[in-house]
């Protein structure tokens, strides 16, 4: 197995999934790991994470997924699969700085916990909501927010998928022109404008904890979602962190640079799909593979044991 070039990549808040955390609860070490995780936050998060209308709230969503993908990567240390880079989506970036060895569970947890907290508030404070854009190019998308600069683009998640985000009259206008230019258009179910500067009192109570938490150089290089560099030092962590809360996800920065390490298999760590179905579309010739019950952690195993990890063709 140690010749296998393996990638960890952490959902963010979107990929909550009603059923995520019942699903670990025959793994004993996952059941444990989301035991000890509600303890720390002081929620039980083994209700609230199962529970549709409680993750519609961001302060809960938000430390309920953390929970279900550390201790998805928990499973996974304990089958002895470990990564060569990481990176995280959003929120998934306090995961990924976790495996990263950056960052504690449990000042991962207590992250998780003051981030949700903050971007919640910050949602109440400046009333929004965000669309995905699916078949426009970058240029045409630009080009169209000129008339609405209330409205950023939030994600750049693959080719010809853009996700916005702003006030909603702003949006709605945004999503208008879009539909007339072509775009197929899909409205997300959010609380509120995240990656905007709806976001900004959220980036500065994420930077006043980080600057009382400890935080150390990563073991395992470590991906931005700002624009898919290294963060080698506890400083750019700490840093990065921060700046995600603001900045638009630059996903397909992260997978060109995950393409860099030639790896085998990409695994999405934690609850959703969302992230290995992008991998399957722009990592060609590298695996990717959803842990997100034991029972996909064991197929995985078995997979391993038997060297049957293949590349993902065009059509798979």
């Amino acid at each position: 197995m140690a010749e296998l070039r393996t990638g960890f990549v952490f959902p963010g808040q979107g990929s909550h999934a009603t059923g995520m955390v019942s699903a670990w609860d025959d793994h004993p070490t996952a059941k444990r790991t989301v035991d000890e995780i509600s303890e720390i936050v002081g929620r039980d998060l083994r209700a609230l994470g199962d529970d549709a209308e409680a993750c519609a709230r961001t302060a809960v969503a938000q430390p309920a997924v953390y929970a279900v993908s550390i201790a998805a990567w928990r499973a996974l240390t304990d089958a002895g699969v470990s990564p060569i880079v990481v990176a995280g989506h959003s929120l998934g970036e306090v995961a990924a700085a976790v495996a990263a060895g950056s960052l504690s569970v449990r000042d991962g947890a207590l992250l998780a916990l003051e981030r949700g907290a903050a971007m919640g508030a910050a949602c109440a404070g400046a009333p929004g909501t965000m669309a995905a854009l699916l078949g426009l190019d970058d240029e045409i998308v630009e080009a169209m927010l000129a008339a609405t600069p209330e409205v950023t683009i939030a994600n750049r998640n693959a080719p010809g998928q853009i996700v916005l985000s702003g006030p909603h009259a702003a949006l709605d206008a945004a999503v208008e022109r879009a539909r007339e230019a072509g775009a197929r258009v899909l409205a997300l179910t959010v609380e509120g404008a995240f990656h905007s500067p709806a976001m900004t009192p959220a980036m500065v109570r994420v930077d006043a904890h980080l600057r009382r938490s400890d935080l150390a150089d990563p073991t395992v290089p470590l991906l931005t979602g700002i624009d898919g560099s290294v963060l080698s030092t506890a400083a750019a962590v700490r840093r990065g962190l921060t700046e995600a809360v603001l900045a638009p996800v630059r996903w397909r920065d992260v997978q060109d640079r995950l393409a860099t390490y030639d790896l085998d298999v990409v695994l999405e760590v934690g609850p959703g799909g969302v992230l290995r179905g992008l991998a399957r579309r722009s990592l060609r010739g590298t695996d990717a593979i959803s842990i997100d019950t034991p029972q996909t952690l064991a197929s995985l195993a078995d997979r391993l044991a038997d060297r049957a990890l293949v590349p993902t063709g065009a059509n798979r």
